[in-house]
């Protein structure tokens, strides 16, 4: 163990866990996984909640694009040591805050014990300042989505009805519980049709996934099929701002009433806390 990594395991057992932490993932692209994390986060927001967005889609790195914000500073220039990640915040709509990604960033996995270090601890200072740390991983099972996904308070699955989505949603949940067996996995289907429709895409993958991996899934709810959806993004702002009345505004902001009328329990019977295991995933902390 080197002292590096020693003086970041003593850090992350200093700080207490203050901010909730959900990773909003998905088994593949085109589901609205960061529309749905971007407009979730606005929805907490104006429930009184400090909330911040972690960009981690380092293949695109889009909350900024959807947002129709432009920032200077983003993960790689924390990595490298140039800034903090508190100075990277951007002050985004609706009163929340945003650490933009970096299309061109290494995967975290490929990080030198510095450059992780230097993430961990921004991380940290981070929490302490936030109610939700909502992160927005890449789309897929790839190393740097498990990993936020396995670290995370909550793990928040989007698919939609579509076959092909309902296939890799229960793929990225499958591998979930593999790397972390008491992860708390919600499922949210998006573009559903009707109620009905989402509540029967929900009780197939809940039935599969008790069948086959034998852990319950929790079913956090559904955000309907809406044409002013893809109108706010084509102009690049949020739809609960720019359309707070429309049929999927209102699912949105049920799915953030349901967040905070519901925490699930501390499985690990001590708070161990997103830092430490994202801190494991990474190499520089124990697992004791």
């Amino acid at each position: 163990m080197t002292k590096q990594a020693e003086r970041l395991r003593s850090f992350v057992r200093e700080h207490a866990r203050r901010a909730r932490v959900l990773a909003i993932t998905s088994g593949k692209g085109g589901v609205g996984k960061t529309s749905t994390s971007v407009n979730l986060a606005i929805a907490l927001a104006a429930q009184d909640q400090r909330v911040a967005i972690l960009d981690a889609d380092l293949g695109l790195a889009n909350v900024e694009v959807l947002l129709g914000l432009n920032s200077l500073y983003n993960l790689q220039h924390v990595v490298d040591g140039e800034k903090t990640l508190l100075e990277t915040l951007v002050q985004g709509p609706g009163g929340i805050h945003i650490i933009p990604g970096s299309s061109g960033m290494a995967k975290f996995a490929d990080l030198g014990e510095a450059e992780r270090e230097r993430l961990i601890g921004g991380m940290t200072e981070l929490q302490e300042d936030m109610d939700f740390l909502i992160v927005d991983t890449m789309a897929g099972i790839g190393k740097n989505a498990v990993s936020f996904a396995t670290a995370a308070d909550e793990v928040l699955v989007v698919c939609t009805p579509e076959p092909s989505s309902i296939v890799d949603g229960y793929t990225m949940i499958k591998t979930v519980f593999q790397q972390r067996d008491d992860s708390a996995v919600s499922l949210i289907v998006n573009m559903a049709a009707n109620k009905e429709q989402a509540q029967a895409v929900a009780n197939k993958i809940g039935h599969v996934t008790r069948q086959y991996l034998n852990h319950g899934l929790s079913y956090h709810g559904y955000i309907l099929r809406d044409p002013h959806v893809s109108q706010a993004v084509m102009q690049s702002a949020p739809l609960l701002l720019r359309y707070p009345n429309a049929p999927a505004s209102a699912c949105i902001t049920r799915l953030a009433a349901r967040l905070l009328q519901h925490r699930p329990p501390n499985n690990s019977g001590e708070t161990t806390g997103f830092l430490r295991r994202f801190a494991q995933t990474l190499g520089l902390a124990s697992n004791g």
